[in-house]
């Protein structure tokens, strides 16, 4: 059996391949994902702005922490230049901006005004993954860009006051969004391990660059809540019902959750506390080297590839709306047995680029975490 310091560096060279295979190989493209093909190896497929952003997040910061690294991985700011006018999502400007700011590049300018157009149109709209993207992207220009901080100031202090409304105290958790409707209200509140994931990486920073206990003490909240409900084999569950603390729905149990953006939200908290939550990282990690549902590896060196999750088979996904429903309703004997409507489960085989651009930006900083000292 592989240590998991065995385990995430072939992680991390999965990563370091599959990047270069989504981008070096297709100059001109941004794909959206690599799917399994059953006439020969797998095949990128679609486009993606979002993708790339993120994959250049990771990237950059791999860069910055590895240097020597003589990996060729791209520079996809380069394919940007004639596209940032094309960008129509808050979400997808915001990460350009992120990316941008991590590497200090010449196009942080141009892109931190598409995201000021965007805010003003799009930010009543925005739920808690994109309020922390916009709200982390401007404490990146904060913190490395100081020419542009007039520029993001308004946008920072607006998205920080949205996304704090979203907390919850009572649960630790984030709600999705705080629209008005009652169909969008029961939506709101069950939320996606991202809608948790993404607020505690913004707060803290946000806690570290302000010196605001606050904020941190919000971001551990949920780390805690997290780590209470991390399933028996290290999953990081899909939603979670935000006003009783519990989990709506376990799958699928995605990759990236276990290798890369639980890990690199709860270290980031950890990194500015202090606080040791390396073993349920450890278990997370360890879930996708075939501790998991169908004891599978789904980690593929040879090919770049990490399998995106393990879900249900199950006939039209329909557990998946009724255990929402019933668990915004209260109706907990109902959300027990559509569980059970699952005949087993499957290997979801694909692989997006921002599932490895996060699995860089995660460990690019491997020092703040030894597993031989803290996992046992």
């Amino acid at each position: 059996m592989r240590s998991t310091e065995e385990l995430l560096e072939m992680v991390l060279a999965t990563a370091l391949k599959g990047l270069g295979r989504y981008y070096r190989q297709c100059p001109q493209d941004f794909h959206y994902t690599v799917r399994s093909d059953p006439q020969g190896p797998p095949r990128p497929k679609g486009y993606s702005l979002r993708h790339a952003a993120i994959s250049q997040i990771g990237i950059s910061r791999w860069r910055r922490h590895h240097p020597a690294d003589p990996t060729p991985l791209p520079d996809l700011h380069r394919r940007l230049a004639d596209r940032i006018a094309t960008i129509r999502d808050l979400g997808d400007a915001a990460l350009w901006v992120w990316a941008s700011g991590e590497s200090a590049h010449d196009h942080t300018g141009p892109c931190v005004r598409r995201m000021v157009e965007l805010w003003e149109s799009q930010s009543h709209r925005c739920n808690a993954v994109e309020l922390a993207w916009v709200l982390t992207a401007c404490l990146r220009i904060h913190e490395g860009c100081p020419e542009h901080r007039t520029q993001i100031e308004g946008i920072r202090q607006e998205a920080d006051a949205r996304l704090l409304q979203l907390f919850s105290p009572r649960s630790g958790l984030f709600g999705r969004h705080a629209r008005d409707s009652w169909l969008e209200r029961v939506g709101g509140r069950i939320a996606c391990f991202a809608d948790q994931v993404y607020p505690i990486l913004a707060y803290s920073c946000y806690g570290v660059i302000f010196d605001n206990r606050a904020a941190l003490d919000m971001a551990g909240r949920t780390v805690e809540t997290l780590c209470r409900l991390q399933g028996p084999l290290g999953q990081w569950w899909w939603h979670y019902d935000t006003a009783t603390g519990r989990i709506s729905e376990e799958y699928p149990v995605f990759s990236v959750h276990q290798q890369a953006m639980g890990p690199m939200a709860i270290l980031a908290y950890d990194c500015a506390t202090g606080q040791d939550h390396g073993a349920a990282i450890e278990r997370g990690l360890r879930w996708i080297a075939g501790n998991n549902e169908l004891q599978k590896d789904l980690v593929h060196p040879e090919l770049g590839i990490i399998w995106r999750d393990i879900e249900k088979r199950e006939p039209l996904k329909v557990s998946r709306v009724v255990r929402a429903v019933s668990s915004a309703a209260g109706l907990t004997t109902l959300h027990r047995l559509a569980n059970k409507c699952c005949i087993g489960f499957r290997v979801n085989r694909e692989c997006r680029p921002y599932e490895l651009g996060w699995t860089l930006y995660a460990w690019a900083d491997r020092h703040l975490m030894s597993f031989d000292e803290q996992v046992r």
